[in-house]
């Protein structure tokens, strides 16, 4: 793997980003989807209802759009970096996510989870430190 510094790491950060806002927005729009099927508990009994008002819906579909392109994007960055560096790395949708379920859904997110987003935040920056060097050392 290359050194993880300067444009290069740059790079690596501008594609995670991109990633991850698209994973989160795929996310976005499954939910939406799910929601406009009008079926609130799917068990059993109403999963062949669901799958079919699911299938013809566009939400589902804009949201697999962004799946592919969360796919093709993914393999892009493990191409540049090791996957023991982008996984960690790509837990922004941990924190993108929440935000966008309140703007474009009306959840609440409850101050126990903020907090946890706010571990993420520390893990995410603790793996992308130790990134810059094969030995694992933080990067100054």
């Amino acid at each position: 793997m290359k050194n993880l510094s300067g444009i290069f790491l740059l790079k690596v950060v501008a594609l995670i980003v991109l990633k991850d806002t698209i994973e989160s927005f795929g996310d976005l729009f499954f939910k939406m989807g799910a929601l406009s099927t009008g079926i609130n508990n799917v068990v059993i009994s109403n999963f062949m209802e669901f799958a079919a008002r699911i299938t013809s819906n566009p939400w589902l579909w804009i949201g697999i759009i962004f799946y592919l392109a969360n796919f093709f994007l993914w393999i892009a960055l493990l191409s540049r970096v090791d996957l023991s560096v982008a996984f960690p790395m790509s837990s922004l949708t941990y924190i993108i996510v929440p935000f966008l379920a309140i703007i474009f859904l009306g959840e609440e997110v409850h101050p126990a989870r903020w907090a946890g987003i706010i571990l993420i935040i520390i893990g995410i920056s603790l793996a992308g430190r130790s990134a810059g060097n094969k030995e694992g050392q933080p990067v100054p």
